[in-house]
């Protein structure tokens, strides 16, 4: 299991790893194209997300994904 770093702004391998395997789970569910400005939101509100302290898999994956997403 990953360990908290109080709002860390980097990000170790294990890390982005995690936040890449999200991201693209993210993407094939909600069926968005990696280069687009939705990608981008999704991108951004996961890393925020996971800078607050979220670590939970679903979780994460709940708080960055908008209704309209």
């Amino acid at each position: 299991m990953l360990t908290s770093r109080d709002r860390c702004s980097t990000f170790g391998p294990m890390e982005v790893d995690l936040l890449h395997s999200i991201f693209e789970q993210i993407l094939e569910e909600r069926g968005v194209d990696s280069s687009g400005e939705k990608a981008n939101e999704i991108a951004a509100r996961l890393i925020s997300v996971y800078q607050s302290g979220v670590r939970d898999v679903e979780m994460l994956k709940k708080l960055c994904i908008r209704p309209k997403d």
